[in-house]
């Protein structure tokens, strides 16, 4: 009995470390990576079986947790001074693990998730991809920039995440590749966000992120008047905002966000991570959006909606 109850404690403890490390990411990762794999199971080529459907998200779900484990585990290691300032309640400054443990548990992490590649060969760019973009974000210099940071590390681990929702269910095609892209390159642009509630922490470890560059007055005014723009204009000629609806709501929500950004109230960082949790939500809208008008583009809004509606049997290419 002693060994089953050992072993147990070591899940549960296992367990409780992954949520202590990973569960501020969760609706940034597991979030945007279910609701896009459920456009591509609705895609009229799509035609998966329940048995590959169930194998197509428990496959999707490991990878996940080990992308964004991996991710904040390296991050949370090399940023401790940082999260003693800005997040204290993270594992590492509470002492709930040594560096040591947390670097075992890294490594462990970052073999499992490669190794995921073996079993899906069709996402070993994208495992790949974000192993080495968590790499540069963590361990480099330009890692620390505000467009290494940002403009090329998030848009890449977009491009990964979505990238492999859409092909743990089915094969990619030229316009999922198309979408994934434009969404990835909108996440680059406006995430520069998050930056403005992590002002005294990443001055502490000498990130040079838009606040700290150019000012945080300044660095407010090139998200409103530059960033945000350009991020609506990426979605637009991407082909995403396909309805005049779409296009109002996005341009209002884009709006909001530049009102917000601009005008900071008494509240702070606390009003600063407000403002980044709004664009969280209107991502996960935005990709709903998506996966109803573009995703399925040959499909009206009521079929997609209607289980009792078929897709068209397309033969896969």
């Amino acid at each position: 009995m002693e060994l089953p109850r050992t072993i147990l404690k070591l899940v549960l403890r296992e367990l409780d470390l992954f949520v202590s490390f990973s569960k501020g990411d969760w609706s940034a990762s597991f979030g945007p990576s279910l609701i896009f794999s459920i456009g591509a199971m609705r895609a009229p080529r799509a035609n998966p079986t329940s048995a590959s459907i169930l194998s197509g998200y428990l496959f999707l779900i490991l990878w996940t947790a080990l992308y964004i484990y991996f991710f904040d585990l390296l991050n949370q290691i090399i940023g401790l001074a940082e999260d003693r300032i800005n997040k204290p309640d993270r594992p590492l400054p509470q002492g709930k693990v040594t560096i040591a443990g947390a670097k075992l548990r890294c490594a462990a992490v970052l073999t499992a998730f490669l190794s995921m590649s073996l079993y899906c060969p069709s996402v070993l760019l994208e495992t790949l991809c974000w192993g080495l973009t968590t790499a540069f974000l963590c361990l480099t210099p330009a890692g620390q920039h505000w467009f290494g940071k940002n403009t090329i590390g998030m848009t890449a681990g977009s491009w990964a995440l979505l990238s492999t929702s859409w092909k743990a269910i089915t094969p990619a095609t030229t316009q999922s590749r198309h979408i994934v892209c434009t969404i990835a390159l909108w996440v680059g642009l406006v995430m520069h966000i998050q930056d403005l509630r992590d002002v005294k922490g990443d001055a502490v470890i000498g990130r040079k992120t838009l606040p700290l560059a150019f000012g945080e007055r300044a660095g407010r005014a090139i998200i409103t008047f530059c960033l945000l723009p350009l991020g609506f204009g990426v979605l637009w000629l991407g082909g995403v905002t396909q309805s005049a609806w779409h296009i109002h709501v996005l341009a209002a929500v884009h709006l909001y966000l530049a009102w917000r950004v601009m005008h900071q109230r008494t509240e702070g960082t606390r009003y600063d991570h407000r403002t980044y949790m709004v664009k969280r939500v209107f991502n996960k809208y935005r990709l709903v959006i998506t996966l109803t008008w573009s995703s399925v583009p040959d499909l009206h809004i009521h079929t997609i909606l209607n289980p009792s509606i078929r897709c068209s049997k397309i033969p896969r290419a």
